[in-house]
């Protein structure tokens, strides 16, 4: 957050605040002379403080904007380099409140941080260089007892905003709950529509957007209460405080007409800042409670503990265990050991579970929903890290290692694809920047695509739309596996990837993950018999709420043994079974 701002830009503001106010002042000053007949010849003095004057006012207004321009860019940036960070777990279900944070409450930090803390201590501060300036030229009496009233104003506007400290938390709360139901509303709105609750989602929303519109109503109640306390009550008993000084020591004798009308002048300078107080007082109100919101973003702890970094990428000093090595027929294994995992403190999905997958070797991982399928999927990508245990990928140690070095050995395609808005190629080189043409047709052919793509009117430059809304599930499936394709690397892993398609769109897909997946380390994730290539073994996952039965060759139960009550990690290794006639046979049955 400091980072964003640094600390010498609110001090610069508070500075060029400074020195328009005193050259102001002294202008004044001279002009009260002027109207006492002094002061002939200078007028090349008034016009240099009128330069003086105009341009810090100029200059206070670009700094500041430059100021906050460059703290919402390195604020936005954080937010979401954070983001990426935390990763998949750590932003699940957040995406609503991602959004707010990234636009809507980084644009009130940077103005709070930027755009108030600054020019806020010019407006406090300024009132007092002006009566300084009155006191040395003018008349130090009629100075010393404004500074007396000014002194008001902090103590004014700090109890205040004390006050209205918790109408901004609230104001923040409701505009995120708002962000992320819109959000939800939006994304889900065929689902809405097929379930015939677009009109209970509307009355939701308007009911958080009648919350969200009271809390700003209440805002800005607090915010016009300030306004007419220092411009009804303080700036007017300034000025009259000011004219009635002055028009006392006219009378005494003690002042001349110049210098009251000086005074006066100086005064609406001293109660113009005071002013401005009120018009910063909605910033920094919500800029406060965006600044904590983003903090505590900030501050969340990574997933991932602390590696230490080799000349490899590797955490130093780790050894590899030999069935996780790079290299072998399919270039790299895995490798989770007595693992235990979970997404929330307590609730643990796996217990004890423990997989060996040689290099070169297919696996499929089978069982009902909610075994720890997509956990151990999670597991191998580095996105979750177990509470106990070791998962190896390609010798990696996932607890241990970058993250982007674990992934490096990875090719994923997920049950549902994600396709950004643009071109097909343009999506094909998420995974090879650098790819040519007719490497992604290279790709596309092998993902059984490249017939569809070719009968587009614009090839390679068609747009898939958003979410790939303008492809078919199984076409944008295969373009999931075209892009795993041009990731070339020596681990697959496929999470149930034809569980949204019907099942003539499954069988192309199952023929283009063949292809895939000949050479490489492959770990099938699928729930139904159907939905699994040709594999080497088949391991069923068991309830991971039991205790472990005794297990056979790289962590397996055998086939004599049917899972006990309270079975853990493990199931049954039986041979596979073809997904179509043309796969092939098993290698061999464990």
């Amino acid at each position: 957050m400091r980072e964003a701002v640094p600390g010498w830009v609110p001090w610069c503001q508070a500075a060029i605040s400074w020195v328009g106010a005193a050259a102001t002042a002294l202008l004044f000053w001279r002009l009260g002379v002027a109207l006492d007949g002094g002061g002939a010849g200078q007028l090349w003095l008034l016009l240099g403080l009128v330069v003086v004057a105009a341009g810090a006012a100029a200059g206070g207004a670009w700094f500041t904007q430059w100021a906050s321009s460059g703290a919402e860019r390195e604020l936005r940036q954080g937010v979401v380099a954070k983001a990426f960070d935390l990763g998949v777990v750590g932003t699940d279900g957040r995406s609503g409140e991602l959004l707010s944070l990234a636009t809507t409450a980084v644009e009130k930090a940077a103005s709070y941080r930027a755009g108030f803390l600054g020019p806020i201590v010019g407006s406090l501060t300024t009132p007092f260089l002006v009566l300084g300036v009155m006191a040395l030229t003018v008349d130090p009496a009629i100075a010393g007892w404004l500074a007396l009233l000014v002194l008001v104003v902090p103590l004014l506007v700090g109890g205040f905003q004390r006050l209205v400290s918790p109408v901004g938390a609230a104001y923040r709360r409701t505009q995120t709950a708002l962000t992320s139901s819109f959000l939800e509303a939006i994304q889900a709105l065929d689902t809405l529509v097929y379930a015939r609750a677009a009109d209970r989602a509307a009355a939701d929303l308007a009911r958080r957007g009648e919350d969200h519109r009271r809390q700003v109503m209440r805002l800005l109640a607090g915010n016009q209460v300030l306004i007419f306390v220092v411009d009804a009550a303080f700036s007017l008993a300034i000025v009259v405080a000011a004219a009635g000084l002055a028009l006392g020591r006219i009378g005494a004798g003690d002042l001349t007409l110049g210098q009251a009308i000086a005074i006066l002048l100086m005064t609406v300078l001293v109660v113009a800042p005071v002013d401005v107080i009120g018009q910063f007082f909605y910033i920094g109100i919500s800029g406060r409670a965006s600044v904590r919101q983003l903090r505590h973003h900030l501050a969340t702890p990574s997933p991932h503990v602390p590696f230490v970094r080799s000349s490899a990428g590797n955490q130093a000093g780790r050894t590899p265990l030999k069935s996780a090595q790079t290299g072998g027929s399919g270039g790299a294994g895995i490798v989770l050991e007595e693992v235990t995992a979970g997404w929330t403190d307590g609730a643990q999905v796996l217990e004890r579970f423990s997989l060996d997958v040689e290099p070169g070797e297919k696996v499929a991982l089978v069982g009902p929903t909610g075994v720890g399928k997509s956990t151990v999927s999670a597991l191998v990508q580095a996105h979750l890290l177990p509470s106990s245990g070791r998962v190896l990928v390609a010798g990696h140690d996932t607890s241990a290692t970058d993250p982007d070095v674990v992934r490096s050995q990875l090719a994923v395609v997920e049950q549902r694809t994600f396709l950004f808005l643009g071109t097909i190629a343009e999506n094909l080189r998420i995974a090879a920047p650098d790819a040519t043409d007719t490497r992604l047709w290279e790709a596309l052919d092998l993902a059984g695509l490249r017939a569809d793509v070719e009968a587009m009117p614009e090839g390679l430059a068609s747009q898939v739309g958003e979410h790939g809304r303008l492809l078919s599930g199984g076409q944008a499936q295969r373009l999931a596996i075209a892009r795993a394709a041009l990731r070339d690397a020596p681990i697959l892993v496929l999470d149930e990837p034809t569980s949204q398609v019907d099942l003539a769109a499954e069988a192309a897909i199952l023929a283009a993950l063949a292809r895939l997946a000949a050479g490489r380390t492959v770990l099938m994730i699928a729930h139904r018999p159907g939905a699994i290539l040709a594999a080497d073994r088949v391991v069923t996952l068991a309830d991971s709420n039991k205790t472990p039965p005794p297990t056979g060759p790289m962590g397996t139960v055998p086939s004599n043994h049917a899972p006990e009550q309270g079975s853990a990690a493990t199931g049954s290794t039986e041979p596979s079974t073809p997904a179509n006639p043309d796969a092939a046979s098993p290698r061999e049955q464990v």
